[in-house]
């Protein structure tokens, strides 16, 4: 199977899985959904075939591994969290702004310059945006006020800086430190998982209740592990005759079908509006990142 296909196959599996996060958070708290989602993810992970040697990393990568992983998963935290409580085709548009995020972020803190197409593509984001947050019934102008006042989009804000200091993270593993990305795949839910461990027993969550909540939900959660980590080896796989960036890009249309499929499901406003702004963000992705990696 060539790349195109495998990351074409990478999103639609992310889309599936982002359709059905959205199902059982209807029903469930954002925080013990996402601890016990990394509980099946990681038990799942040990089934995945490791290199020799692939676990002999140095101190300081080991260091860099597991900063990136408490950041991607307080970042996954977010957005689950705004899964929660806002509409699925308003909240997964806004996460194709990483590849903007980045670009920023290379530029501040790595000196990386920003070239003409990635202000273009900057530009075409912001149109974007403006599409999806003025997708309500209230009226364009005020529902964009309304979305920055009433603050429901700071988890957005929140999750997409620390995906991309988490992707600047990545880079450095795999591409300056050689670190296999099988083992970063199986370390980084090990951390989520302890991650939301600690943050359940700072809240004093009640094992009995989370222990009912995972009986109640299983299937659930045993098929978003299964799809989280088909459209991660399919992503990987897609990455061995392709471009890491490009790859990154055609997976990321997978914000246009969870949109449209899971807006259809849940009967979101204005959809189309917010289908042609996401279709705008994933676009200028491909912008920015047309000569990257």
């Amino acid at each position: 199977m060539n790349w195109f296909a495998l990351a074409l196959m990478s999103a639609l599996l992310s889309a599936a899985a982002a359709i059905l996060q959205k199902h059982v958070l209807l029903r469930t708290q954002a925080l013990e959904f996402s601890f016990l989602l990394s509980a099946m993810i990681m038990l799942l992970s040990v089934c995945i075939p490791l290199p020799e040697g692939a676990m002999a990393i140095e101190p300081m990568s080991m260091v860099i591994l597991a900063g990136k992983s408490v950041m991607g998963g307080c970042a996954f935290l977010f957005v689950m969290m705004s899964l929660e409580r806002d509409q699925i085709s308003r909240v997964l548009p806004l996460l194709g702004l990483t590849p903007a995020v980045t670009a920023f972020m290379s530029w501040g803190v790595m000196g990386e310059p920003l070239l003409s197409w990635e202000w273009l593509g900057i530009a075409v984001m912001t149109g974007g945006v403006y599409l999806v947050e003025s997708g309500s019934r209230s009226g364009s102008g005020m529902s964009l006020r309304a979305a920055c006042r009433s603050g429901r989009q700071y988890y957005i804000v929140a999750a997409l800086l620390l995906f991309a200091v988490s992707s600047i993270a990545d880079k450095e593993l795999l591409s300056a430190r050689g670190i296999d990305p099988r083992v970063i795949l199986v370390a980084q839910h090990v951390v989520y998982f302890v991650v939301f461990g600690v943050f359940l027993m700072v809240r004093r969550t009640p094992m009995r209740g989370l222990l009912a909540q995972a009986r109640r939900i299983w299937p659930y959660l045993a098929g978003i592990a299964v799809l989280t980590i088909a459209y991660r080896f399919t992503q990987l796989e897609a990455t061995k005759d392709a471009s890491v960036a490009l790859v990154l890009a055609l997976k990321r249309t997978s914000i246009l079908f969870a949109s449209f499929f899971g807006g259809k499901l849940f009967a979101d406003e204005r959809l189309g509006r917010r289908i042609a702004g996401a279709a705008l963000i994933v676009g200028a992705g491909f912008v920015i990142l047309r000569n990257v990696g």
